[in-house]
C-alpha cells in the first residue's frame, strides 16, 4: 500500500499556533489516514518544546523526529533564515517505524549510535528492506563517529542519510526532536523497515582542479599535514596561492568554494568543507577530518555546477521506487551560501524534478548518506530518499 503523505508550513510568530497550523495542514492532506510519523524542520527562533506541544496537540502519540535547521524547503519553497517550522504527516503505508535518541553523547558518539540504531530497528521489527534517518546536533565533533555506530548495526545493506541540526550558521546551539523531547547535544534515528528496497541518493556538482594529496597527520576535525607539510601550506599552492596570501578572516570565502574531495575506491568524491585556517597552519574541517593516509583533492564549483546534480539526485531516488508517496532532501548550508539569491531555485528544481510527488528538506551543517565504503558523512553535498 502507497504510503500517503501531507505538508503544512507556519511562519506564525507564536511557537504552539504555528505547531499547530502546521501540523493540521499536513495531517488534513492525509485524507482521514492517521499519522504514524511526524518529521518537523524548523527556525530555531520558537520556544521548541511549545512547538511540539502545539504540533503534537493535533497529531496526537504519532512518533515525531526533526531538527533545527539553516533554512527549510517544502513543495518547491525555501523558507528562508528565521521564517518558521514545516511538518510532513505521514501514513503507515507498506513501512514500519521505529525511532530512538540519545542526548548528551559527545564523548560517546560510536556507543551512541549504536544504541540508537538498535533500539530503533527493535521498534520497526524484522523486514527483507531498510533505512535509517538520522539527525544530529552538528556541534558534537566529529559525526562520523556516530554515523560508523549506527553502521556497526545496519551492515552495509542498509542506508543511512540525514543530517546535522542547524541553528541557522551562527554555530551556538542545534537540537533533534523525539516525540516531545528536544534533545540536548545529542541524535535521534528512525528505523524505516520496509518491503522493497530504499535507494540513498547522493550527488554533489564538485570538480577536482588540484593534484591528490596525501593527508599524513590529522588529529580530530583538524588536518595537519598533507604530504608531510603544514595542511595550509600546501592546500593555497593548489590554488595557486603565496604564503599568506589568503589571510584567516577572508579564508571562509575561498573554501567554501574549494573544498577537499576525499577520493573513494570507486572514483567518487566525498566532500569536506575547511572551516578555517590557524596560525599554526592547520585547517578545521567541517565535521569529519579525513583520516590520515586518505587521499584528497581540491575541489571546485559553482552555482550552476552545484544546482546542475538536483534532477539527477530527484530521477534516481524515484526510478527505482514501486509507489513513491514522499521525497525527502538533505542539502548543506554551504550549498545554500554558494547560491546566495539563488538558494530558492534548489527548493523549485527538487519540485519540478519530482512533478505530483511532494518534496520536503532542510540545509544541514553536515549531510548523511552512505552510499560507498563505511563514510556516510559529507558536506556541500545533497542526499536524498524516496518514501
Amino acid at each position: 500500500m502507497k504510503v500517503r503523505a501531507g505538508t503544512g508550513a507556519s511562519t506564525a510568530d507564536e511557537a504552539d499556533e504555528a505547531g499547530r497550523a502546521a501540523a493540521r495542514e499536513a495531517v488534513a492532506a492525509l485524507a482521514g489516514d492517521a499519522p504514524a510519523l511526524l518529521i518537523v524542520f524548523t527556525t530555531p527562533r520558537y520556544d521548541l518544546p511549545a512547538l511540539l506541544a502545539g504540533i503534537r496537540s493535533v497529531t496526537g502519540e504519532a512518533h515525531l523526529i526533526g531538527a533545527t535547521t539553516s533554512g527549510e524547503m517544502v513543495q518547491g519553497q525555501f523558507m528562508g533564515y528565521g521564517a518558521g517550522v514545516v511538518v510532513l504527516a505521514l501514513s503507515g503505508g507498506g513501512y514500519r517505524f521505529g525511532v530512538a535518541s540519545a542526548s548528551h553523547i559527545k564523548d560517546r558518539m560510536d556507543q551512541a549510535g549504536q544504541e540508537i540504531a538498535r533500539a530503533s530497528r527493535a521498534e520497526a521489527g524484522a523486514s527483507p528492506h531498510a533505512a535509517v534517518l538520522l539527525l544530529a546536533d552538528a556541534l558534537l565533533g566529529d559525526l562520523q563517529q556516530l554515523a560508523q555506530g549506527v553502521y556497526r548495526i545496519t551492515g552495509p545493506k542498509v542506508g543511512i542519510v540525514g543530517g546535522a541540526a542547524g541553528d541557522e550558521l551562527k554555530f551556538i546551539a542545534t537540537y533533534v526532536f523525539h516525540d516531545d523531547q528536544v534533545v540536548e547535544e545529542g541524535a535521534v534515528a528512525l528505523w524505516i523497515a520496509s518491503d522493497h528496497p530504499i535507494p540513498v541518493v547522493t550527488r554533489h556538482g564538485w570538480e577536482p582542479v588540484g593534484v591528490p594529496l596525501l593527508v599524513t597527520r590529522a588529529e580530530g576535525t583538524t588536518v595537519m599535514e598533507l604530504g608531510g607539510r603544514p595542511a595550509v601550506t600546501a592546500y593555497e599552492e593548489q590554488l595557486g596561492l603565496g604564503l599568506g596570501e589568503l589571510s584567516t578572516e577572508d579564508f571562509w570565502g575561498t573554501s567554501i568554494n574549494h573544498p577537499f574531495g576525499l577520493l573513494q575506491c570507486d572514483g567518487s568524491t566525498v566532500i569536506r568543507v575547511a572551516r578555517a585556517k590557524t596560525q599554526e597552519g592547520t585547517l578545521r574541517i567541517q565535521g569529519c577530518v579525513p583520516p590520515a593516509g586518505s587521499a584528497v583533492q581540491v575541489m571546485t564549483g559553482n552555482a550552476d555546477t552545484l544546482l546542475a546534480v538536483v534532477d539527477e539526485v530527484v530521477h534516481t531516488a524515484l526510478e527505482g521506487h514501486p509507489e513513491p508517496g514522499v521525497l525527502l532532501a538533505f542539502s548543506c548550508a554551504a550549498r545554500a551560501q554558494i547560491f546566495h539569491d539563488r538558494t530558492p531555485e534548489e527548493a523549485e528544481r527538487l519540485q519540478a524534478a519530482a512533478g505530483a510527488v511532494p518534496t520536503l528538506g532542510f540545509y544541514c551543517c553536515g549531510e548523511f548518506a552512505r552510499t560507498v565504503g563505511v563514510l556516510a558523512t559529507h558536506n556541500a553535498t545533497l542526499t536524498a530518499l524516496a518514501l
